[in-house]
């Protein structure tokens, strides 16, 4: 099977119900979706439940209003024992044309009838052109994110935003929580962070990589906690860490960075007084907004059905 081959698309309308404030998408939502379309890839391409193990930073590049049709399209593009790597791409389709909205990598486990990692029992053909070129990259990129799979956070102290207890509507399959769900809560909480810190209306502008290291199940208690690292002109950071208890004892499960955008007067508006309380969030933010500027030079490749991305790397 080649990379051309695995294409899922899955297409959503944006209602009222899905905005933010100032009535563009949640980023929950936005969140979720493309969770949503990444994972019927990976379990199209294993034939197979599978899980979110892992999700690279993601940039919001266009923003989505209601009324809006948003298309998810993925790729299957890297096969290992276990494990699936997906590139997901989003496109706002409007009467004037169609804009690249977001681009994700995220990494699905295959579970087998006991829960746990199983194999994927098939192979990726490496393809020609386009699917070459993205094969190859994707198999350095797999390489690369190796050591952040297996690396635990450091501990911090960091207040506690928001507690939940995980219901049966917040899992898919079994009794394992939904890695969007996970995500659509993540942003709300963060949220809540950054208007804690300073009361604005904040908008989601990107969200770093993620490790999922441990599973959260139905019954658990879900601890998000979380503090503003960060505080630029416009934007500020919000790192996270989630913790989860319940009758398997308590255990780290995952951590990362939002960074938001202050909206109040319906365009980025200056928060304040400038906050460093993390030496790494320079840093972040100059890849974010280098990487962010490369996207946002992308053209859909929508009529082709090949991914945008492909031109991010030279292989279009």
């Amino acid at each position: 099977m080649r990379i051309s081959d695995t294409l899922t698309e899955l297409i959503r309308l944006v209602s009222p119900k899905h905005v933010n404030p100032i009535g563009t998408l949640y980023g929950g939502y936005m969140l979720e979706w493309i969770v949503d379309a990444g994972t019927i890839a990976a379990m199209n391409f294993a034939e197979s439940h599978v899980v979110l193990g892992y999700l690279d930073r993601i940039h919001f590049i266009t923003p989505v209003k209601s009324g809006d049709v948003v298309v998810y399209r993925a790729w299957v593009v890297n096969a290992r024992r276990s494990s699936m790597t997906t590139l997901v791409e989003s496109y706002v389709k409007r009467p004037e044309g169609v804009q690249l909205a977001t681009i994700a990598r995220l990494i699905f486990v295959k579970l087998g009838p006991d829960d746990r990692p199983a194999p994927v029992g098939r192979a990726l053909e490496p393809g020609e052109g386009w699917e070459r070129a993205l094969y190859q990259y994707f198999a350095k990129w797999r390489e690369e994110v190796e050591p952040a799979l297996r690396r635990e956070a450091a501990e911090g102290d960091m207040p506690t935003i928001s507690n939940l207890q995980v219901m049966p509507e917040d899992a898919i399959y079994g009794s394992v929580m939904y890695g969007g769900r996970l995500l659509y809560y993540l942003d709300q909480f963060t949220a809540i962070a950054a208007f804690n810190y300073k009361p604005n209306i904040y908008v989601t502008a990107s969200v770093n990589a993620m490790n999922f290291r441990r599973p959260i199940y139905i019954g658990d208690i879900v601890e998000v906690r979380g503090d503003v690292v960060y505080v630029g002109k416009t934007s500020l950071e919000v790192g996270f860490r989630v913790y989860a208890y319940g009758l398997r004892g308590r255990r780290y499960v995952a951590g990362g960075y939002f960074t938001f955008v202050n909206m109040t007067g319906g365009r980025p508006t200056p928060i304040g007084e400038e906050l460093v309380k993390d030496p790494d969030a320079l840093k972040r933010k100059e890849e974010n907004l280098a990487e962010a500027k490369r996207l946002k030079e992308l053209r859909p490749k929508y009529d082709e059905r090949v991914p945008a991305f492909a031109d991010a790397i030279g292989a279009a």
